[in-house]
């Protein structure tokens, strides 16, 4: 085969793969550990009630990202933004029955926001938006905003000198 012909051959390959979505992105995969770094709101003291579920197992393919939530078990779906550091993903549940400000709620919809930009392989910071919705009981509904890191199996990223 030509060195014309493999060229050519190449570009095409490359060419279907960007349009099918398949490009490359630095973040890695797995499970990850979420540790807020700022609270920007916490209508009802979520984030002491949530603390222990805030994990994530992040898979990707192209530039879709689908994010196993650990708070009320949620699945997040999303995408890479274009210029592929930074995501965005939405996901809600209804009919939650759960404690919160110390009440038993049963509420109407929980949704969560999450934003990330990709620090390194194994972190990547955002904002994180948790909204728990009742129409029965106004003190059940609350908003928790965080800023986050994400850290997979404790690996920080290595700061440059």
């Amino acid at each position: 085969m030509s060195t014309l012909r493999r060229f050519v051959l190449a570009l095409l390959v490359c060419s279907a793969l960007t349009q099918t979505g398949c490009l490359p992105f630095a973040q890695r995969e797995g499970e990850y550990n979420i540790t807020p770094t700022e609270v920007l709101r916490d209508d009802c003291e979520l984030l002491k009630e949530t603390q222990a579920d805030l994990h994530l197992a992040l898979q990707i393919t192209g530039r879709v990202v689908r994010i196993d939530f650990g708070v009320q078990n949620m699945q997040l779906i999303g995408f890479f933004l274009e210029e592929g550091e930074s995501f965005t993903a939405d996901g809600s549940v209804a009919n939650v029955s759960t404690n919160t400000n110390g009440l038993e709620c049963l509420l109407d919809d929980v949704s969560v926001h999450m934003e990330g930009t990709t620090q390194c392989a194994t972190q990547f910071d955002g904002v994180l938006r948790v909204i728990y919705q009742s129409n029965r009981l106004e003190r059940c509904s609350c908003e928790l905003w965080i800023r986050y890191q994400a850290v997979q199996d404790d690996k920080r990223c290595v700061p440059e000198s």
